[in-house]
This record gives C-alpha cells, sequence and structure tokens, in this order.
C-alpha cells in the first residue's frame, strides 16, 4: 500500500522554468500552415505550445526526482547504514506536489486550452487543412490528435508514478552498493597491485529512470 504523504506545495514552485521554443517541434505547427488561420486561432495554438511547455517541464521535473531518489538518503551520524527519515520525507513530499501539480493543475490546464484552440472540434472549419510535415501530408487534426497523444503520455506517466517507501529505498541502495562494490572488486583483481592507489571511487549513485523515454515520435 502506497504510504499517504501529505502534499506540501512549499516543495514546488509552478510553474518550472521552461522554455515553449523547445518543443517547438511537437507542439507549433509549421509558419506555412499558421498563416492560413485566423489571428484568434493562431493565439489560442500559441497558448496551447505554451501549456504544453508547461506540461512537459513538470514531466521532466518529476523524472528528474525519480532518478534522485538515492541522492536524498541523508547518512546519520549514528549507527551504520542508518539515513534520516525526514530528509527522505522532503523528498517525498516533493515528488507527490510535483506529480499532484502535472495531473492536477497542469493538464487541466492543457486541456482547456487545446479546447479554445478547437481544431479538435468535429465543426472546425481548419480541422481538415493538409499540410507538409516531416515528409509527408497530414491535417491539421491529425497534428492536433498527435499532440494530444503525446501530452497523455506524459501525464499517464506522472500518474503511474508510486511514492517510494523509505526502508525499501534504504535496502535498494545498500543492494545496489553491494553490487556495485563486488563488480569492482572483481576488476581489480585482474589489475597488477602496482595500478591501485587505493583510493576508493566517489561518486552520487545514478539509478535508471523509472519513466518512458520522453521523446515522443510526432
Amino acid at each position: 500500500m502506497e504510504p499517504n504523504y501529505a502534499t506540501d506545495c512549499r516543495f514546488l514552485e509552478p510553474p518550472h522554468s521552461h522554455d515553449p521554443s523547445n518543443i517547438s517541434h511537437i507542439a507549433a505547427l509549421p509558419a506555412s500552415m499558421l498563416i492560413q488561420l485566423p489571428e484568434a486561432v493562431q493565439d489560442a495554438l500559441w497558448a496551447l505550445q505554451e501549456s504544453t511547455s508547461i506540461v512537459y517541464a513538470s514531466y521532466l521535473r518529476l523524472e528528474a526526482l525519480l532518478q534522485e531518489r538515492f541522492e536524498w538518503l541523508t547518512p546519520l551520524s549514528g549507527p551504520p547504514e542508518s539515513y534520516s527519515e525526514p530528509s527522505f520525507f522532503n523528498y517525498i513530499n516533493a515528488l507527490s506536489a510535483e506529480r499532484s501539480y502535472i495531473v492536477h493543475d497542469a493538464h487541466p490546464d492543457w486541456k482547456h486550452k487545446i479546447r479554445q484552440a478547437g481544431i479538435l472540434s468535429p465543426t472546425s472549419p481548419y480541422a481538415n487543412l493538409p499540410f507538409t510535415y516531416r515528409g509527408g501530408t497530414i491535417t491539421v487534426g491529425q497534428w492536433m490528435q498527435r499532440l494530444s497523444a503525446a501530452e497523455s503520455l506524459w501525464v499517464d506517466t506522472a500518474r503511474a508514478v508510486e511514492l517510494p517507501d523509505f526502508d525499501v529505498t534504504i535496502t535498494e541502495y545498500q543492494s545496489l552498493s553491494d553490487s556495485d562494490s563486488a563488480s569492482f572488486t572483481s576488476r581489480d583483481s585482474s589489475v597488477s597491485d602496482e595500478g591501485w592507489d587505493g583510493t576508493p571511487h566517489v561518486g552520487v549513485m545514478q539509478r535508471a529512470p523509472i519513466v518512458v523515454d520522453s521523446r515522443v515520435e510526432m
């Protein structure tokens, strides 16, 4: 059962710094197509691009937090292999707040912006306009459906994130530390002592991200 940690928004500063131009390859129509649309529709599409950028920035922050899980295990000065639970609780709050933000704030705003654009409406006069995209021809409506699928992927990934348990995280960290140590010892046994100065390797243990690849084919 998932721990019932209360979200504390002090650990989150939405919206994150973001640049809508960074996702223009996903969330912006080609200029040659855009100029064919009324100014009001162009403005609505720009607002949608900005909202998409906010969702994506939150998704990236969530992905980064998942990768930082072991870094939030702060060793205590007492018994060996003991860690600060309050420090990890701060991490849980940050992760929970980020997940809540993308699902309950950023995503609803994005849905509102896409309704304002009106492209997906069955009565939209622009949905069937064709244009060249990545060497092929698609309609504005098809492009919008692909954008919607990309945004849904980010939000669904966020919904699926489970808050890690403190004790389980410690166990996994120690297991990975032991495996890393054993692997290092095995490699060292094949090297002469002359090449080893006894200095331990120091670094931050990283874990592969739990979330899916953020690159979306449009």
